[in-house]
């Protein structure tokens, strides 16, 4: 009787399947901002999914500029209203966060809407993604096949050490 309940723990172990991650490079954009100092559906970049694959992500927005030799750029303070993906049901309830289960595969992008304000330099702001996306590894079919052999081979000799 163990050893079919270790049978059955280490095939559905098996059949469970690792994760892997992957982290997109981060996405600069300025955009152009409207006379009242707010900007929408920005478009911050976008990234593909060869499978169903969680997403999350977040957007930040720079504060300075600053240069080698010391120099230093104020930028203006940015609020976000909205970062993620448009017409899609983010689970993730901050302006500047994003979280996706199980989206399907395919070419996505990133937006964000917010404004700007505070004496930086000239309505100018910088905004940066990062986004992990996390899929669940699908095994091979040869995995699966013996995985069943071995199985086969455990009953195999389940009944043999019966008979005896």
């Amino acid at each position: 009787m163990k050893l079919k309940s270790l049978a059955l723990a280490l095939a559905a172990t098996l059949i469970a399947g690792a994760a892997g991650a992957a982290t997109l490079d981060p996405v600069f954009v300025t955009p152009d901002v409207t006379p009242n100092g707010s900007f929408s559906q920005v478009v911050l970049g976008s990234f593909t999914l060869t499978q169903a694959s969680d997403v999350t992500g977040s957007v930040f927005a720079a504060t300075n500029i600053n240069f080698d030799n010391g120099f230093n750029v104020p930028l203006q303070s940015v609020s976000f209203s909205f970062a993620g993906l448009n017409g899609l049901t983010d689970l993730d309830l901050s302006a500047t966060g994003f979280r996706y289960a199980n989206l399907a595969a395919g070419t996505y992008q990133l937006i964000a809407s917010g404004s700007l304000s505070g004496a930086g330099f000239g309505g100018i702001a910088v905004l940066s993604t990062t986004v992990d996306v996390v899929a669940a590894a699908v095994p091979e079919p040869a995995t699966y096949a013996l995985m069943l052999a071995g199985l086969a081979g455990i009953g195999v000799a389940a009944r043999r050490r019966r008979q005896d």
